[in-house]
């Protein structure tokens, strides 16, 4: 497959490019600066953001799937780290991404989104609610409800708190109660999923919850 990445060069977007590649797959990844990322058969780099709604469309050409593993940006992973923007982000990027029509998108989420949100764990709700977390919350929020209203056939990827662990555990998917997830999932499950996911076309207009036991 043809695949767009957004995100490719974050720490759950390496990995995805990562095993794409491996697996034979024809990546474009949207990047800022081409000159950091190292050339690989099968990669295609285009230079743009993907905030920049003309070069989404550059970069999304012919691509099958659109998998993005995008972020807001904090000082640091602490909850209460001061956010380096306050701008929505992951909204911008779905409605451009929405404005392309009707594309496969595998988009990273996050529990606590949406209807996920009142089975999440009392500390977690604090967290989104009082830390700085809930400036990147409300920019998910905002991103799944252009996502609901849209054409696009899409995939909300509620991860759990991500790990970059290499311990191998067995992946769980569901809903944010059935099965009772667990609080944390590797970075590279995460990224397999969301291949699978768009390799399959498995999970269309679903959101499902996903961690490792």
């Amino acid at each position: 497959m043809k695949l767009l990445v957004l995100g490719a060069t974050g720490r759950t977007g390496q990995h995805i490019v990562e095993q794409s590649l491996a697996k034979g797959h024809e990546i474009t990844a949207l990047v800022r600066d081409a000159g950091k990322v190292t050339p690989r058969d099968g990669l295609t780099l285009v230079t743009g953001t993907p905030t920049d709604p003309d070069a989404v469309a550059r970069a999304a050409e012919g691509a099958a799937a659109i998998l993005v593993a995008l972020n807001n940006p904090r000082t640091s992973d602490a909850p209460w780290a001061k956010p380096i923007t306050t701008d929505e982000i992951l909204t911008k990027v779905a409605k451009n991404i929405i404005a392309l029509g009707g594309k496969r998108v595998v988009f990273l989420s996050a529990a606590g989104v949406g209807d996920s949100f009142d089975a999440a764990p009392w500390f977690m709700r604090f967290m989104i609610r009082k830390t700085n977390l809930s400036y990147a919350y409300a920019d998910h929020n905002a991103a799944e409800q252009a996502f609901r209203a849209s054409d696009a056939d899409w995939t909300l990827v509620r991860a759990m708190g991500l790990s970059n662990s290499d311990k191998q555990k067995a992946l769980v998917v569901g809903t944010a109660t059935t099965p009772k997830p667990g609080m944390m999932v590797r970075r590279s499950a995460v990224a397999g999923f969301m291949l699978s996911a768009a390799e399959n076309g498995t999970h269309i207009h679903e959101t499902p919850v996903i961690s490792e036991k």
